[in-house]
């Protein structure tokens, strides 16, 4: 959609009423929402701002009151993403209740709110501009146990209250400081930007009452950006052309702002829930509403009130990381929310948000998305027995773009897994939890995220997944077990099975789950939802990962008929068919062969003495069997060395944010009572990453032209040239990213928005060229026209000198530079309109007879037609060069294809 008016003034009282046909676009968004809102000072370049959020050159109006403009979000699929662009305040005084009612607006409907404003002198003085922010707690309050008799007066107790409930429901709050002085430090300076931000918001000499105060007591979460002029020179940005003009330090600068502005969380109301645009339109009506009547707006009351008999989707809990909701069945399942937090549940408000993720202390140049301290629950059972997914743990999971090598450790409950797994993690005490009971700890599936501790595998996460025991006698629900174990094998590249004591008959017996793997699991889905014949373990052994068994309390000598054996020879042996044995007895081994091709096997001595293995993480090394740590090692380096990538048949290489979606769609198939396919989930992550890969493409595109065209071209060829450099980056990127493509409906979609971003490009060109040269040819004809118009040709021989001075102005024009590929056509239009003027002059000079004025009316029409057989020979050479393109282009996505399909 193109943006459109949400919010406006009503003529005659000024009063803000809401636009119909905005409300109508909002309700329609079932997605999550992220809202960004910028406000600030007229002037300051916000609505370009915005504009270069989403790539354009222009979308935003910059008109009066507040626009909105939904898109799809560009990075998280399963949000939409909705931008707020409100008029400037001016320098003077105006409408003050119409611009903090504005402001207010923007606060309340935001889940990222952007103050904008130009480097001019002291920032602190830019920053107490934000005069309106005081009127948030006066005016917005979360409860409504304070009186309403006098609602704006707020005892001291009661606003304390409010501001610091308030402070948990408001937007992020980014300063962008536009217009800064270009530095070729200036990376080293935004290093220190937030510094500066709470700086000046910690002046001396605030008052309590002051914004800088106000900014600092209402929102915890701030941050500071810092712009130099769009176009170096200290120019404004809002009158720039399109591509090509903005200077690259500012690019740079735009692309940090939209990777931290799109990052944040989805827009979510009291207690920490998600809306999608139903409730927000609603929400916005009744706040507007509220404001008309100069009434006070009780957050908690209007959240109710929407809720009730609604289906709007809010109700669940969200991650502050920006991770979805679940689904509306998830969302039913879970317990009733409670939207209107009490007096005296004050403080399990603050604590009922999910859990932030405990990220990892790194160094900032080291640092990357989803690295963890500590492991969070992904996958847990609800109260209804029902796997869920874990949001916060979701949205962290979805920002590592690395690739991810998945580990899951899978076995009996109390066999010793999760301290196994912390082993591998590298940490002696603390990580996944261990029971030191006969009861069974871990619940669910547990995942830690952390940085590839080998240096063959630098760029890469490594994800744990500790699984909740097999076989718990509390539990009574084998089904449950069932789908933790196919989750395990599903999500993971490399599955650990953990057992105790020896690999025997009775050990085999408990590893059913293998066997029951063929009806947990489906390859392909089936006509009519049933099962395809011929699916073999060949068609499961493109998805299942490598098998890995770890035999816990090992006792016994390794030894084989008298001879010394290997570890993975014991496992080999183990898995023999043994002749007389029954099928039933041997399909957990038959299954193990088949689905699990790659095995290895590692024995493990006790680590400690029995009366220590209660409090083995507290235990130093020196405490352990010197025999169990060699053992750990060799097991931990196998794992950091040979555990491979995750990868989806065909190699496609899986990332954190792949691998998040495999998860929900594994487990929204599971509680749907629906046999995961693998091959279904397959296809589904490939629509979804493949959309996004033609969206990376445009990007790499747009950002590639920007670099590289300035417009006007003196040629087609030039600019077919340019676009062909672009187009050979945008198709890397796609075929980077995309696979599954295979009837390659997705690179035609590339191909064809690429072809229209060359026609597009041509007659921009084309626009540019134009307005070039007809500026040149109104500022060369000026003096010729005044003569015209003197009647300075209108005496015998005016004729002889009007040619004489169009010649001149002819020649002048063609040394005027960078005109474009429209120069002759240009001039052509210019000589035809001034014919008619020619040919009077000509008819009235005395000094000519009538033959010689039958001469030079043939000799002007030979002149035009020469110069149209001229034109009409560039017009059709530059058609064969865009149809020369044309195959290019199409030769081009051919061998790019090709040299795709050949790596996979």
């Amino acid at each position: 959609m193109e943006p459109v008016c949400l919010v406006e003034s009503v003529p005659s009282s000024g009063a803000l009423q809401v636009n119909p046909a905005a409300l109508g676009l909002l309700r329609v968004l079932a997605r999550p929402l992220h809202v960004l809102a910028i406000f600030g000072p007229c002037g300051t370049g916000k609505s370009f701002l915005m504009d270069r959020l989403v790539g354009q050159g222009e979308g935003f109006p910059r008109s009066p009151g507040i626009w909105v403009w939904c898109l799809p979000h560009p990075t998280q699929p399963d949000q939409a993403l909705v931008l707020l662009d409100t008029e400037g305040f001016p320098e003077q005084e105006g409408d003050e209740t119409k611009l903090s009612h504005l402001f207010l607006l923007n606060v309340l409907l935001s889940s990222v709110f952007v103050y904008n404003t130009r480097s001019e002198g002291d920032p602190q003085r830019q920053l107490d501009r934000l005069t309106y922010v005081r009127d948030l707690p006066r005016v917005v309050r979360v409860l409504d146990e304070c009186s309403r008799e006098n609602s704006f007066l707020l005892s001291s107790e009661c606003s304390r209250e409010n501001s610091f409930l308030l402070s948990s429901v408001l937007p992020d709050f980014v300063w962008c400081l536009r217009d800064v002085a270009p530095d070729p430090c200036l990376d080293e300076v935004l290093e220190a930007t937030d510094h500066e931000l709470d700086s000046a918001l910690s002046s001396p000499q605030d008052s309590e009452d002051s914004p800088s105060s106000c900014v600092q007591r209402l929102f915890p979460c701030r941050k500071l950006f810092r712009f130099c002029s769009p176009r170096g020179d200290g120019g404004h940005g809002e009158q720039l052309s399109p591509a090509g003009q903005l200077h690259p330090m500012f690019q740079e600068q735009v692309g940090r702002f939209k990777d931290y502005a799109l990052s944040r969380s989805p827009k979510t109301v009291v207690g920490n829930r998600a809306v999608d645009g139903a409730f927000l339109a609603d929400f916005l009506e009744r706040i507007v509403d509220l404001l008309s009547r100069d009434e006070p707006v009780f957050l908690s009351e209007i959240c109710n009130g929407l809720q009730e008999g609604s289906n709007y989707s809010v109700g669940y809990p969200v991650d502050p990381m920006g991770g979805a909701p679940p689904s509306r069945a998830a969302a039913s399942a879970a317990q009733p929310s409670v939207l209107e937090p009490k007096r005296e549940h004050m403080i399990p408000l603050q604590a009922s948000r999910p859990a932030l993720p405990v990220l990892a202390k790194v160094a900032p140049s080291t640092a990357q998305p989803g690295a963890m301290e500590k492991p969070m629950c992904l996958i847990e059972n609800s109260l209804d027995g029902e796997l869920q997914l874990n949001q916060a743990a979701l949205a962290l999971l979805q920002s590592v773009r690395q690739p991810v090598v998945v580990v899951a450790i899978a076995g009996l409950y109390r066999t010793g897994k999760s301290y196994l797994m912390n082993r591998l993690a590298g940490k002696d005490q603390g990580g996944f939890s261990l029971g030191s009971t006969i009861q069974s700890h871990t619940k669910g599936i547990w995942m830690w995220c952390l940085p590839h501790p080998h240096p063959c595998r630098a760029g890469h996460t490594l994800v744990l997944l500790d699984t909740e025991g097999l076989g718990d006698v509390e539990k009574g629900d084998t089904k449950n077990d069932t789908w933790i174990f196919a989750l395990a094998v599903l999500l993971s590249g490399t599955l650990v099975y953990n057992s105790l004591g020896t690999i025997d008959q009775h050990a085999l017996e408990q590893l059913h789950y293998v066997t029951e793997l063929t009806e947990s699991i489906k390859v392909k889905a089936a006509g009519e939802g049933g099962r395809q014949e011929g699916e073999d373990s060949a068609e499961f052994v493109r998805f299942f990962p490598a098998f890995v068994w770890a035999v816990r309390d090992f006792t016994l000598q390794l030894q084989l008929d008298g001879r010394e054996i290997t570890e993975d020879e014991y496992l080999e042996n183990a898995l023999k068919r043994r002749q007389g044995q029954p099928k039933k007895l041997d399909l957990p081994k038959k299954y193990l062969r088949q689905y699990f091709p790659s095995r290895k096997c590692f024995v493990f001595d006790r680590p400690a003495p029995r009366r220590d293995l209660a409090r083995l993480d507290e235990l130093p090394e020196a405490a352990l069997s010197p025999d169990f740590l060699e053992q750990a090692q060799r097991f931990c380096s196998h794992i950091h060395q040979h555990a491979g990538t995750k990868t989806l048949p065909g190699g496609h290489v899986v990332t954190g944010t792949l691998l998040g979606n495999l998860a929900v769609t594994y487990v929204d198939a599971i509680r749907s009572g629906a046999v995961p396919c693998m091959e279904s989930a397959v296809l589904a992550l490939a629509q979804i990453e493949n959309s996004a890969a033609v969206g990376e493409a445009m990007a790499a595109y747009e950002e590639q032209l920007g670099r590289r065209v300035a417009l006007p071209t003196e040629s087609v060829q030039e600019l077919l040239e340019l676009h062909a450099q672009c187009e050979r980056e945008a198709l890397r990127a796609f075929m980077a990213r995309a696979f599954k493509d295979e009837e390659q409906q997705y690179q035609r979609q590339l191909k064809d928005r690429l072809d229209s971003k060359r026609a597009e490009l041509c007659c921009q060109n084309e626009q540019v060229s134009s307005d070039r040269c007809t500026a040149a040819l109104l500022e060369l004809s000026q003096e010729l026209e005044e003569r015209v118009c003197k009647g300075s040709y209108s005496v015998p021989g005016g004729y002889q000198r009007l040619l004489d001075d169009q010649r001149e102005m002819v020649e002048k024009y063609q040394l005027v530079p960078e005109k474009g590929i429209m120069a002759a056509e240009m001039l052509q239009q210019f000589l035809k309109s001034k014919e008619m003027v020619a040919q009077a002059v000509l008819q009235t000079d005395q000094s000519l007879t009538d033959r010689q004025r039958e001469i030079e009316v043939e000799r002007a029409r030979a002149e035009a037609a020469e110069r149209d057989a001229q034109l009409s020979q560039e017009m059709q050479a530059r058609t064969e060069q865009l149809l020369q393109d044309q195959e290019r282009s199409h030769q081009e996505h051919v061998q790019q294809l090709t040299a795709k399909m050949e790596q996979d």
